[in-house]
């Protein structure tokens, strides 16, 4: 039985998104000559005017939606699916890696599902964590990612062109690619806004050599956001900042990728493990960490100890 305008996920279980989002999907799909076949969890389904059968993520693309107005929905879907079709229809990997060379970025994320063989892509476990590093092509519209196969036949080990998406990484970044979020403590909150923002993660003891002494905590909510914070005396009492920026945004954000904050130093991720109930601050730091503390003396552990009775709040607008 065809499912009615009125409820467009009936039976896909209990509806995980508004009505109103789901019939904004199926207006944009309309517009395209798409037709809805089934909804399944978060994917749906769809064929094409020629047939054609095209699955799409509903998750990330209704987190972007939720922060726009709701009469802007359906174009804001209709972009989102013509993206899908220029991506779909354009050849997604170029002859050889040595052509697209300028055109390498890194990516930051979680490990992809996995894909047949010809089709799996190369990946870099970033140690210390449950994340990977990916090198993807940026084109004007979309991206692809590097698979195994583009590395092998480039006859050039991966993280040699991994090297070179930082390289050009660093290059696409602004000197002014940062604003300051919170003034006492001196938190730093990209602001690039190209969809590789999270990735300057990678870079960040390259791009604010200041912080080569301590390193710094860094958080990465999503995609397009990265907060960071030097690893200072004044900085410390305020860590828990991050943390609270970090969970908030990281449940709202499109492409969400991590609510925890990590220690980066030395080009080493560490976990720094914070919870905050209330008034309560716990923070369970790796044991090297202890040598940064003594290093930065009394005001650090005075800093330390603060944090278990002031919270406190980033300025608004951090993370949104």
């Amino acid at each position: 039985m065809p499912h009615g305008r009125s409820d467009p996920g009936r039976g896909s279980g209990a509806p995980r998104y508004p009505g109103t989002f789901l019939l904004a999907f199926q207006e944009a799909a309309a517009g395209m000559g798409w037709q809805v076949r089934r909804w399944i969890g978060d994917l749906v389904e769809c064929a094409d005017g020629e047939g054609k059968l095209h699955v799409v993520g509903l998750e990330n693309l209704y987190r972007r939606a939720r922060r726009a107005a709701r009469a802007d929905w359906p174009g804001l879907v209709s972009e989102f699916l013509r993206t899908v079709c220029v991506a779909e229809s354009e050849a997604n990997l170029p002859a050889s890696l040595d052509a697209v060379a300028g055109q390498l970025l890194v990516r930051l994320g979680h490990p992809l599902r996995p894909m047949p063989q010809a089709a799996r892509v190369w990946s870099l476990p970033l140690a210390g964590t449950d994340l990977c590093i990916n090198l993807v092509i940026d084109y004007p519209n979309r991206m692809s990612y590097v698979t195994e196969q583009l590395v092998a036949d480039s006859g050039r080990p991966g993280r040699d062109w991994l090297e070179q998406g930082l390289t050009n990484l660093r290059a696409r970044t602004p000197a002014e690619w940062f604003q300051v979020i919170h003034q006492e403590s001196g938190m730093l909150l990209a602001s690039v806004g190209d969809a590789y923002d999270s990735s300057r993660a990678l870079l960040v003891e390259r791009l604010l050599p200041e912080v080569a002494a301590d390193g710094c905590f860094v958080a990465v909510p999503g995609r397009d956001e990265l907060a960071v914070l030097a690893v200072t005396a004044r900085a410390i009492p305020h860590v828990h900042l991050l943390k609270v920026l970090a969970e908030k945004s990281y449940k709202s954000v499109p492409y969400p990728i991590s609510g925890e904050v990590f220690w980066v130093y030395q080009g080493s991720w560490r976990p720094f493990p914070i919870a905050v109930r209330g008034q309560e601050v716990t923070v369970q730091a790796p044991p090297e960490f202890g040598d940064i503390l003594e290093r930065l003396g009394p005001t650090g552990q005075q800093g330390r100890e603060s944090e278990e009775t002031s919270p406190g709040q980033p300025q608004d607008g951090g993370g949104q």
